[in-house]
């Protein structure tokens, strides 16, 4: 019998509140809200001043200051969100580990089998929170088991700015009491028709029967994973599609706001083409294919990709593509994540090197100048060779994986 996996899920305690007081100390201790100033804006995210108040995330400006006069409320700023987290995700793969599934913008799952034990394991989670707090200003909370689910439950367990382990020996007395609604996965519209058979805690769906044709009918093909996950048999597998060749892309699920500004949106989705041409570019690799994806409010992933038939690397291009799909997939709905990927890869020496250095198109003279400026800066001095062999050698100390060193000065 294999020996169960130490799976961590890591939560960002009210992120969006928690990233201004990183720039702004003097929010510290104080009741802010993130969101629109107008009285009937929405709020995307609250400071735990307010939420031990009974205040919520997407609760109406005016309703919560009728609960907390004295509530700050700050506009939105993505750009922090994003770059922020994208810090703290590089320095926990540089720091602990490589096996990392980024979930959303402020959450994760981390592998960390390798580095402890059971016994280890909470002592590991707290030097994690202490060093992010310490560097970043940020707090988290970790949940610790021996599968995702488990993980992700007892991090919401956890909060704010605690650690939770969860073993099998836990479940019954720690799971099986909570609110179906504390499901990973169960939304309020699959819960109030669970609760309408009398399924009202997640203990009561480990029990239920997965031929049952009135849960099946509200599961369907996933009646079985939904049961064996309420028994504590779920998933320890971690998604590392991000570290594959095949395509260079980045998503971003933001889970704390639904957005349905176009603006906003789109300024998202250039800072994810800004990763995406980064990582392309430093691994000398162009692609022929741009895919643009959108998450619904059901969680599931819309995607949509163009056929190019020069391949690119570029940013603006990257994103102009992007735009243009975009504009296809996007309806004014609330969305409540994106992503953009190049796929159908190629070595960018390749397609450039075999050119002749005394052409007379000026282009292909620039592209072949930039590309080996390129490689001359890699290489930290100018020891220019136009042999395809040496380019193809400096491209081979490239890291594929999504957290190389490489990627430093990326913004996303």
């Amino acid at each position: 019998m294999s020996k169960d996996k130490i799976i961590f899920h890591m939560d960002f305690d009210s992120y969006f509140a928690s990233a201004h007081r990183v720039i702004n100390p003097q929010y510290d201790n104080k009741p802010i809200a993130i969101g629109r100033k107008q009285r009937r804006s929405i709020a995307c995210s609250v400071s735990y001043e307010l939420k031990t108040k009974g205040v919520k995330s997407g609760w109406p400006n005016f309703k919560i200051l009728q609960v907390e006069p004295r509530t700050i409320f700050i506009e939105p700023n993505f750009d922090l969100y994003i770059n922020l987290s994208n810090k703290i995700f590089n320095f926990i793969a540089q720091k602990y580990t490589k096996k990392i599934e980024v979930y959303s913008i402020d959450e994760c799952w981390m592998d960390v089998s390798d580095i402890c034990d059971e016994l280890s394991a909470r002592q590991l989670a707290r030097q994690i929170q202490v060093d992010i707090k310490q560097k970043f200003r940020i707090p988290v909370s970790i949940g610790v088991s021996y599968n995702k689910f488990l993980a992700k439950i007892s991090t919401n367990l956890a909060k704010p700015y605690g650690i939770l382990q969860t073993t099998k020996e836990h479940i019954e007395q720690r799971i099986w009491p909570l609110e179906i609604e504390e499901y990973f996965g169960i939304g309020k519209s699959t819960a109030k028709k669970l609760r309408s058979i009398g399924i009202d805690t997640i203990g009561k769906l480990a029990h239920a029967n997965k031929d049952d044709i009135e849960i099946y009918e509200i599961f369907r093909s996933q009646t079985r994973s939904f049961i064996q996950q309420a028994k504590g048999e779920g998933s320890d597998n971690l998604n590392y599609e991000h570290n594959e060749l095949k395509s260079i892309g980045n998503e971003l699920t933001f889970l704390s706001v639904d957005l349905d500004d176009r603006n906003e949106i789109l300024k998202i989705l250039y800072k994810l083409c800004e990763k995406v041409s980064l990582r392309a570019q430093n691994r000398n690799l162009r692609g022929y294919v741009i895919t643009l994806s959108i998450r619904s409010l059901d969680r599931a992933w819309k995607r949509k990709q163009i056929s190019l038939k020069t391949p690119i690397n570029n940013v603006e291009e990257i994103y102009d593509e992007g735009v243009k799909i975009f504009n296809k997939l996007f309806n004014d709905q609330l969305i409540r994540g994106i992503g953009i990927k190049l796929s159908s890869l190629v070595n960018e020496l390749d397609l450039a090197l075999p050119q002749s250095l005394f052409d007379n198109n000026i282009e292909q003279k620039s592209e072949l100048k930039n590309l080996v400026d390129k490689i001359n800066l890699k290489i930290k001095k100018k020891s220019l060779s136009l042999g395809n062999e040496f380019a193809k050698d400096v491209t081979k100390n490239s890291i594929h994986t999504r957290f190389m060193d490489e990627d430093k000065g990326g913004k996303v």
